[in-house]
């Protein structure tokens, strides 16, 4: 009696190891594959606020899985057997998206920023967790869990040559919008660029201003309704679209309220009132979505099918594909091990830094310009620093900015560059001239000159893109074109030191002036950092 009983104990107990194995073989993949995307998305979740959304995005996920969990019919013997097709297929998708897993990773370490990156990672990740579904027992018909998991696409960034015309576009539609409505109202206005100009200041119409992030915002709360009231596709559309109308109807409504308090209490005053308005905007969207929804809903909305049996009892783990598991987990291992050991072996070989800072100048009388904080969150730097002077026949106005090595946000100072930020700040580039390299007690800093006009006013800037530890001097990190992301990964750069430097010279009539000037002042103020070789 006593020998069966510890037979048993033996047996039950070799039972669970094996299903602990199984498990963990088959978790450890997919949880690793999430926690890669997740926190490749969280920097763009916690520093833009376009996409502040995206960290409850992960649990609204779980939720819904979890629904859909709940609410499965229990297993019958017909639906015990499997399908007696061939999966070869199967297989070989999930082998392609674990072989380009690679490439997408080598991509991401020195182009973080890059949404095709996120795009790429994410469809990966999705793609190898719905066939490893479809290839094992998860006691989860694979047509469950696909909205759930699909449902995280919402939070990835939309691609640029997506979101930037569209929010280009909404920008524009609401300045002139707007401006005729004030004129209407009596309340003098003139739109410039992408600014509103009234009595008592400028009012510059950002992101979230144009519209573009409550339309993003209710686009995930509308897709996230429509399943948890299991809408069919028309209804669900239906949601879309008026989600779309209540984002912008309120968009505009807040908008004029900004400018009105703009134009009577000035800008201060609408500052204040930039963000309690933007909370106003997203909680009147919640709610006229959730009376839609709920209107839109079928009539047995509130009977909840109680689930018959328990999802992991439901597990057959004997039909667990270990060794798919096994297989796809020594994969990423190695794929990651091959990543980092590409990036700091070519990182080991790199040149010491050569770095400078800017000595401000004590014999005039230096006026700090604040950026603002939403300026700074944007652009995630560690020093940021603004001064405005005037000195013999000129006023100049010097921005210096730096971001240490190995911070993500590195490559930010690329997509804020003049040509980008002078048009959205109402100003037009009228002129600009090729790559100039100026030395500077043995430092070649590469600049580009930008003749500007803006409030009937013409000016000349010049912007320097430094990298500390880059092998040459250009301005080739200035341009990001879709070849130009690759060029980092060949040379196997991802933690290079960055600065940059944006000087505006008033009172000079062309460029070769302004080079006089500029030269001028940069061998007053650049200084080169001790112990640091410059060449």
């Amino acid at each position: 009696m006593t020998s069966n009983f510890k037979d048993n104990q033996a047996a039950d107990a070799f039972v669970w190891r094996t299903a602990l194995f199984a498990i963990i073989s088959a978790a450890f993949p997919l949880i690793w594959l999430w926690w890669v995307l997740i926190n490749h998305l969280r920097v763009e979740w916690t520093l833009n606020e376009q996409y502040g959304y995206g960290t409850a995005v992960p649990f609204l996920c779980i939720l819904l899985l979890w629904r859909r969990i709940q609410n499965q019919e229990p297993r019958t013997q017909k639906s015990e057997v499997r399908s007696q097709k061939p999966e070869v297929i199967f297989y070989l998708l999930i082998a392609l998206c674990a072989v380009l897993y690679f490439p997408t990773r080598l991509l991401q370490e020195p182009n973080p920023d890059w949404r095709l990156v996120s795009w790429a990672l994410a469809l990966e990740v999705l793609g190898i967790t719905l066939l490893y579904f479809r290839l094992s027992d998860f006691g989860l018909p694979i047509g469950r869990a696909v909205f759930p998991l699909l449902f995280v696409l919402v939070a990835v960034p939309w691609p640029t040559f997506v979101e930037y015309p569209l929010t280009q576009s909404l920008m524009r539609l609401d300045v002139d919008a707007t401006t005729g409505v004030m004129g209407w109202l009596g309340i003098p206005s003139i739109a410039h660029g992408n600014v509103i100009e009234v009595a008592k200041g400028m009012v510059g119409i950002d992101e979230a201003c144009s519209g573009i992030r409550s339309l993003q915002a209710t686009l995930m709360i509308a897709l996230f309704l429509g399943e948890w009231w299991r809408l069919n596709p028309a209804r669900r559309w239906g949601l879309i679209l008026i989600g779309f109308g209540l984002s912008q109807f309120f968009n505009f409504v807040r908008l004029m309220m900004l400018v009105g308090v703009a134009a009577h209490a000035g800008i201060a005053e609408m500052n204040r009132w930039h963000d309690p308005t933007g909370v106003g905007l997203l909680l009147g969207c919640f709610s006229g979505l959730w009376l839609a929804g709920h209107f839109l809903s079928p009539k047995n909305r509130h009977l909840v099918v109680e689930p018959k049996v328990f999802f992991w009892r439901q597990v057959d783990y004997q039909r667990c594909n270990v060794a798919l598991g096994l297989a796809l987990g020594v994969w990423l291992l190695v794929a990651e091990a091959a990543v980092q050991g590409w990036y700091r072996w070519h990182e080991a070989r790199l040149p010491a830094p050569v770095t400078w800072r800017v000595d401000w100048p004590t014999n005039v009388h230096l006026q700090e310009v604040l950026i603002a904080p939403k300026t700074r969150q944007i652009l995630r730097c560690d020093e940021a620093q603004y001064f405005a002077w005037q000195a013999s026949e000129h006023d100049y106005q010097v921005v210096f900015m730096r971001w240490n090595a190995g911070t993500v946000a590195v490559r930010l100072a690329r997509e804020h560059t003049p040509a980008t930020c002078l048009p959205t700040a109402g100003q037009e580039i009228v002129a600009q001239s090729d790559l100039v390299t100026i030395s500077v007690k043995g430092l070649a800093l590469p600049f580009r000159f930008f003749e500007v006009k803006g409030n009937h006013q013409r000016g000349f800037l010049a912007y320097c893109l430094w990298e500390d530890r880059a092998p040459k001097r250009d301005l080739s990190a200035y341009i990001l074109g879709r070849m130009q992301r690759f060029i980092p990964v060949w040379a196997g750069e991802r933690n290079l030191g960055q600065r940059c430097l944006e000087i505006s010279i008033s009172g000079v009539n062309d460029f070769a002036e302004f080079q006089t000037a500029l030269e001028k002042l940069l061998d007053k103020i650049i200084k080169p950092e001790a112990g640091r070789m410059a060449f």
